[in-house]
């Protein structure tokens, strides 16, 4: 039974908040202003169970600019017409518009999360209100957390970014420069989830699962540290992950059906989630849009049942290869399946997010895996490939393949050989959970090579998907070889950041 504890709903000048799932709540109740609001334990946990509630709002268009951008998936329908199946397009195809509504909506929606976020943080520093110091400590790590996350996000989606930590106006907003990526992992990203993997609980009892815990905290500051690369971070990210391996509360789920068993809807937050993004389904507004939005186009009534399949996000034929390559691997079929639309017509589809029970049209019941158990072996498997033990990281390869019922590999004889094997390994086990992208720019540093990630997604969309994708469906706009470049592993920052700034000219990113 999900449990629910009432949050606020807060309002123009003032903090909006949705909600989620589990400790989270059934329906928006008040609207108040934010000032003098986070006065009292209640009112201060109502504030990050809204935080909670915003990570779901930006969660549920995040896949258009990790994995739809990657080479796991494309626009299902490129030869449309319609205009948002060829934003999707464009957006895939690296020549996305700077005034793209929906960047804009994603932008937005993660800044104002981040002032949600800011806007509780002193009120919890003050420990006159939450005089519990676990449970004040608890809260802080929570929040923390938050923002590295949309943080980490940011500056790897758009660079330099804005530094942003204290609730602010609209005038003090003008007056703030893009700070240098580096700087922002320096000042943000890293000394809060140091603070969160220290605050933050282990485990928590039945009715607050779900909330950010030191694990999740610990192994997305892993994450962190290996995106910069070097000998030092990867000594750090190491570290972090044997903890993680570690902890009593988290492993791979095993038996008969594991793989598909973590994704279930009857089998939320099980012991290999790490973190996730909660979500209700119902009738609440609180439910998730993703079985809704990658079911198949067409088939209404026959997998959705109600509302209208949009086929957005589709498995491309490239990373379906790469599992019907390998008949015995159990993950396939929790990962894409194909409808049979007619006799001459096969359409592939994302199987992840199925949501049988669905009653209300994109109101899932799916929570949005962000990090869990088996990512985080692959990811120290990852480090020993760097770190001069790639003699031994198959060992942790082979413990994800043997889940999946398919053949060890290995011991592998050089870094690149075994990097080769762990990214090959991640796509498939991680396929459609927004990582390949994240992996993708790994690469540039890993293999020491800035040019690995756009010729990777070059090979994807010009040779091996050419003739059945993009070719055969004809999109409106063809890809061109010209925006694949790798300046533009970066979106462009959204045109209305640019053209409301009085005070001061906002850079834009480099070829938009």
């Amino acid at each position: 039974m999900k449990n629910r504890i009432r949050i606020i709903i807060a309002l123009s000048a003032t903090i909006f908040f949705t909600s989620c799932e589990d400790f989270l709540t059934d329906k928006p109740e008040s609207v108040l202003t934010q000032v003098n609001f986070y006065t009292t334990q209640t009112r201060i946990n109502q504030g990050i169970i809204g935080c909670y509630a915003g990570l779901a709002t930006v969660q549920k268009d995040e896949w258009m600019y990790t994995e739809l951008r990657s080479d796991n998936t494309c626009q299902d329908a490129t030869g449309s017409s319609a205009t948002i199946r060829i934003d999707q397009s464009d957006i895939a195809f690296f020549r996305t518009s700077p005034s793209l509504p929906a960047l804009q909506d994603y932008w937005y929606n993660v800044f104002q999360n981040i002032s949600n976020v800011n806007a509780v943080l002193p009120s919890v520093a003050d420990n006159s209100y939450v005089t519990n110091e676990s449970l004040r400590a608890q809260y802080e790590g929570e929040l923390l957390f938050i923002r590295a996350y949309h943080y980490y996000n940011l500056v790897n989606l758009f660079g330099d970014m804005f530094k942003i930590t204290t609730v602010i106006g609209p005038n003090e907003a003008k007056k703030i420069p893009r700070s240098p990526a580096s700087e922002i992992y320096r000042d943000i990203i890293i000394p809060d989830l140091i603070k969160a993997s220290n605050e933050a609980p282990a485990s928590y009892t039945t009715n607050d699962i779900g909330r950010v815990t030191k694990w999740a905290a610990k192994s997305l500051l892993a994450k962190v540290y290996m995106m910069q690369g070097g000998v030092e971070n990867l000594a750090l990210a190491k570290t972090l992950l044997e903890e993680v391996m570690a902890a009593p509360q988290h492993g791979l789920l095993t038996g008969t059906g594991a793989y598909a068993n973590v994704f279930s809807t009857s089998n939320e937050m099980n012991k290999e989630i790490i973190f996730a993004v909660r979500y209700k389904g119902g009738s609440l507004g609180i439910g998730s849009p993703f079985w809704g939005t990658f079911a198949p186009l067409g088939s209404a009534n026959l997998f959705l049942k109600i509302g209208t399949p949009l086929g957005y996000n589709a498995p491309t034929y490239e990373i379906m290869n790469l599992f019907n390559a390998n008949p015995s691997d159990q993950r396939k079929d929790a990962c894409f399946k194909v409808w049979n639309k007619s006799t001459s017509s096969a359409v592939p589809y994302i199987s992840k997010y199925i949501d049988a029970s669905i009653s209300q049209a994109l109101q899932g019941e799916n929570d949005w895996i962000v990090l869990r158990y088996a990512d985080i072996v692959l990811l120290y498997a990852e480090v020993l490939a760097q770190d001069g033990n790639y003699n031994i990281a198959h060992n942790y390869v082979n413990k994800i393949r043997e889940r999946a019922g398919i053949d060890p590999i290995g011991p592998f004889t050089s870094k690149n050989e075994a990097l080769d094997a762990v990214y090959s390994e991640r796509r498939l086990e991680l396929a459609f959970e927004n990582q390949r992208w994240f992996d993708l720019l790994r690469m540039a540093k890993s293999y020491n090579d800035p040019d690995k990630p756009i010729e990777i997604l070059k090979q994807h969309t010009f040779v091996t998907d050419w003739d059945v994708l993009y070719s055969k469906y004809n999109p409106i706009l063809p890809p061109e070889e010209r925006f694949f470049v790798k300046e533009r592993l970066l979106l462009p920052i959204p045109q209305t950041e640019i053209d409301t700034n009085n005070e001061m000219v906002i850079p834009q990113n480099d070829t938009y």
